[in-house]
């Protein structure tokens, strides 16, 4: 059992009512599989943001997605999963519903040195422009987030290099 396994136990997804219309008991498993994805294409395909947003307007599973994102990502995920779960989070990170937006903010800050680790990692362009850019939105020390793009470590995405 890994970090994942015991987040997403802790919510009663029956009770939420889905982006899709239905309850949001279906997403306990397509967080699961998202989280053992071994390609971008196989995380992509779970389509789970159309379940936690409708374009850019979070569902109620929004809150206990962006909880069930960080667990995943603070565990072992291949490239493909991490930076389709990246993806997910900075969508939801950053959203039209201050409320939602603010709380998922709250929740992302907990793991604020797991998105460090991604972003220096360099693991991929990709991986290191979604942990930067759900940085840049939940990092509270604007000079700390600076020093590690002026450090000349980094290798962002060209849009986000200026």
């Amino acid at each position: 059992m890994g970090f994942i396994d015991v987040e997403v136990s802790r919510y009663d997804w029956s009770a939420l009512r889905c982006g899709c219309g239905k309850t949001a008991e279906h997403l306990a498993d397509d967080l699961l599989r998202l989280a053992a994805a071994q390609s971008r294409e196989e995380a992509q395909a779970l389509r789970i943001e159309d379940h936690a947003l409708i374009q850019s307007f979070p569902q109620e599973p929004a809150v206990p997605v962006t909880s069930v994102l960080m667990a995943a990502l603070a565990g072992d995920l291949s490239d493909g999963a991490r930076i389709q779960c990246l993806d997910l989070l900075i969508r939801l990170v950053d959203t039209d519903d201050d409320e939602s937006a603010d709380m998922c903010q709250q929740i992302a800050r907990q793991g604020l040195w797991g998105l460090y680790r991604d972003m220096w990692s360099g693991a991929s362009r990709a991986l290191v422009g979604y942990a930067y850019e759900i940085l840049q939105v939940i990092e509270t020390e604007e000079d700390r987030l600076r020093a590690f793009r002026d450090s000349g470590q980094l290798n962002l995405p060209d849009d986000l290099a200026d």
